[in-house]
């Protein structure tokens, strides 16, 4: 039967973390309190993991609460190490690379957990024991176990330094608290030592969770409280530190007393508790003085960078003089900027070149017949109807001529198609050299050998004239048929219409058109139907 003290330090450990860390929430951006986020979080996984052990009553389920206990046991101690260094060295931001050989160690202890059954180096046995509701179990811990333990609490010894050596009283810590917190570490270490030698059975087993938990507590209490209260600080996090401009402060001594990651970038040298630059003689004791133009920028020239310098005073309520704040911009990286803008520009200026050509080709290739090289019946479609809209709304003629090869399925099934396809060839040329010509003129391949020319700004006696043209040159090409013994020569039938639009859509217009066509062949073929454009004055006039 599990023990109830254990059950409940543990459920207290598992709320007590939770609020803490609900409380802290609100300022997750602080690194700080993200170390504490994940300090609580690892005690919640590793309380929580060992209370749903207790109460699970198989031993593959109590194995599985086990091992997901871990994910908090290799989270505890890294997390405490990185709050006492952030609550020790609140400006020291600790990079990814000290982290990351504890990341490794983290997982690979978590591979080993997770692949116990095939090694027993985490734990050597594990068995239920008789007897309780539900009944308990036994670990016996491997060698790999002590290894991570001994390491766990070298991360807490590490972190012990870093809390004796903070500089108190600070916002954080005061000398009481810093004494807690030292002192409780020996808490997690005691419950651990008492767990391996049996002296905690008689309470149900492991309190190390719950004693983490304290210190977590402890830490909320003693620490964080005090941080979260240091508006300023955060501010600096917040605000001067994420300036992307280098930012210096110097005191009204000439010393440097704080500055952020911007300005350590550009300049190598700065250090806190050192005097500023003599290249800044000048700018600082212009910004100091009441002359005009005191807080103008100055160009500083170093060996390495190029920046630009502005200063302006910091006086305190009497308007005294306490300091002065720097602004550096980096001018050579702004100058590369814009010579990669430049050449840059200079690319795209070529690439919408090409891209303009290829649109070009594209657009010939989309529009464009492959076998006759006149437009497609794509084509015709959109500028049809585009050219007729325009005659509707400004109320001028405009004329259509649908032209039809005669007999030439005959042609085709007695020549082969390789002479069917040079014969429309033929017909096209012959059309498109013979029509006007005039602006938004064109002709275009509709059909297998049917063809449509648009005339917009015509009269319908330009518009018979040209239908005349049309029959004329193909006769001219003179090619011979044999198909049909009344038409020895390729012919073509022609029906138009020309008129100001009554509607404007071109269905209309290309039904007259096309019925004149076909009127042209019921007479006989190889001549020209126009339908009468019935009080359409001349036009032009």
């Amino acid at each position: 039967m599990p023990s109830y003290p254990l059950i409940l330090c543990l459920t207290f450990a598992v709320v007590g973390s939770l609020t803490v860390a609900v409380a802290a929430w609100t300022r997750r951006d602080d690194p700080t309190v993200k170390a504490f986020l994940m300090l609580a979080f690892g005690c919640v996984i590793w309380s929580g993991g060992r209370l749903l052990e207790l109460s699970s009553f198989d031993l593959e389920t109590r194995v599985m609460w086990a091992r997901l206990q871990y994910f908090g046991i290799v989270a505890v101690p890294i997390a405490w190490l990185c709050a006492m260094i952030q609550l020790s060295r609140p400006r020291f931001v600790i990079p990814w690379s000290l982290l990351s050989m504890p990341i490794v160690i983290n997982i690979v202890t978590l591979g080993l957990v997770f692949t116990n059954e095939r090694h027993h180096l985490i734990w050597d046995s594990i068995a239920m024991v008789p007897g309780g509701l539900p009944p308990g179990a036994v670990f016996t811990h491997g060698p790999a176990y002590a290894v991570v333990a001994a390491y766990s609490y070298l991360l807490l010894l590490i972190s012990l330094y870093f809390l004796l050596t903070a500089r108190v009283p600070s916002s954080s810590l005061t000398r009481g608290g810093r004494a807690v917190l030292a002192g409780g570490l020996a808490l997690p270490l005691v419950a651990n030592i008492a767990y391996l030698r049996g002296w905690t059975g008689p309470l149900g087993g492991d309190l190390t969770p719950a004693t983490l938990s304290v210190m977590t507590v402890l830490v909320w209490i003693c620490a964080l409280r005090g941080h979260l209260d240091d508006v300023g600080h955060y501010a600096r996090l917040r605000v001067f530190d994420a300036l992307q401009e280098g930012c210096v402060i110097v005191n009204a001594d000439d010393i440097i007393v704080d500055f952020n990651p911007a300005a350590r970038r550009l300049l190598e040298a700065v250090d806190r508790g050192s005097p500023y630059p003599a290249a800044w003689n000048d700018a600082i004791a212009a910004s100091r003085s009441d002359m005009p133009g005191g807080g103008a920028s100055h160009l500083i020239s170093e060996e390495r960078v190029d920046y630009e310098l502005t200063v302006d005073p910091v006086r305190n309520l009497n308007r005294q003089p306490v300091g002065s704040i720097v602004f550096l911009r980096d001018v050579t990286r702004f100058r590369s900027r814009e010579q990669a803008l430049t050449s840059e520009n200079s690319t795209l200026a070529v690439r919408l070149g090409e891209t303009e050509e290829k649109l070009s080709r594209i657009e010939a290739d989309l529009y464009r017949d492959a076998l006759t090289g006149v437009f497609n019946r794509r084509f015709f479609q959109r500028e049809a109807a585009a050219a007729l809209a325009n005659a509707f709304e400004q109320g001028i003629p405009v004329g259509l001529l649908i032209i039809d090869v005669d007999y030439f399925k005959q042609y085709n099934d007695l020549h082969g198609h390789v002479h069917g396809d040079e014969c429309l060839r033929q017909v096209a040329g012959a059309l498109g050299e013979t029509m006007r010509n005039g602006p938004g003129d064109f002709c275009a391949r509709v059909g297998g050998e049917e063809f449509a020319i648009v005339l917009p700004h015509i009269s319908p006696r330009e518009t018979r004239q040209a239908g005349l043209r049309l029959l004329q040159a193909v006769r001219s090409l003179a090619l011979p048929h044999g198909g049909w013994p009344e038409h020895p020569y390729v012919t073509i039938s022609v029906g138009a219409v020309c008129e100001i639009p009554a509607s404007p859509f071109l269905e209309p217009m290309l039904e007259k058109a096309d019925a004149a066509m076909y009127e042209a062949k019921r007479n006989g073929r190889d001549r020209f139907v126009m339908r009468d454009a019935l009080a359409l004055p001349a036009y032009p006039a």
